[in-house]
């Protein structure tokens, strides 16, 4: 599996996706550094990092991480090349999950690349304290780890259909757009995935109203997910070379 795993990123490495989603990933720190020019005095290092978080979890993670994701599962197929995958004996259902586990180990360095990247806010006096910067780094991990999750439902889209790069982009798009409109709603808030990151990290730069208990939270994250892994395993064993 670990082989399978690196051959994906050998893939992901000479692509330019790679380096369109690691400019993105930079886009919120420097513009949190802009907006705190004038703040630093009265902003802490925790309120500064998880002012960027929120925004990156409704804007910017899902469709930068719904990027790539439908690329590592689409390219094969757009390029033709997923009948060459199986001169050797590999399984499909295998190699769906060494996807979504080089997508995992993507997801989880980029988050941990936009927090690195809060030390730009040193500069304009922002104060460090070390228990601060580990919360906040276990934060951004975590929230990768449940965007991985809530992005499930884009990648079986990707996979069904895995020769139409456009409608799965599209998809990416239109489940964001939903997620930032959910917020002014209390029952979808209780609902969508990516709004049920900002409740699991507890991110309170934004007020956001929730219908329903944590709980039913988990457990909508939980069988949206668990159904979109099997779909994409399901999907990927069926479809016809």
């Amino acid at each position: 599996m670990l082989r399978f795993i690196r051959a994906e990123f050998m893939k992901i490495k000479g692509s330019s996706i790679i380096w369109v989603c690691l400019a993105g990933c930079c886009i919120l720190p420097l513009i949190g550094f802009v907006v705190n020019l004038e703040a630093s005095a009265q902003t802490t290092w925790s309120s500064y990092a998880a002012q960027n978080l929120w925004l990156a979890i409704l804007l910017l993670w899902p469709c930068i991480f719904g990027l790539i994701g439908t690329y590592i599962f689409t390219r094969e197929s757009i390029e033709n090349t997923y009948r060459n995958l199986f001169i050797i004996p590999v399984g499909r259902v295998r190699l769906a999950i060494a996807k979504l586990a080089a997508l995992l180990l993507i997801i989880l360095a980029m988050a941990s690349l936009s927090y690195l990247l809060n030390f730009l806010g040193l500069f304009i006096g922002i104060p460090f304290e070390t228990a601060s910067f580990w919360d906040g780094l276990i934060t951004y991990l975590k929230s990768g780890l449940l965007m991985f999750f809530s992005l499930l439902p884009v990648l079986s889209v990707a996979v069904i259909c895995r020769k139409s790069y456009l409608i799965a982009i599209c998809a990416t798009i239109m489940y964001a757009v939903l997620s930032f409109v959910g917020v002014w709603s209390s029952v979808l808030s209780s609902i969508l995935p990516i709004v049920t990151i900002l409740r699991v990290s507890q991110v309170t730069s934004i007020n956001i109203d929730f219908a329903f208990p944590m709980s039913v939270s988990y457990s909508s994250m939980a069988v949206i997910g668990v159904v979109s892994v099997v779909s994409i395993l399901w999907v990927s064993k069926k479809q016809d070379l």
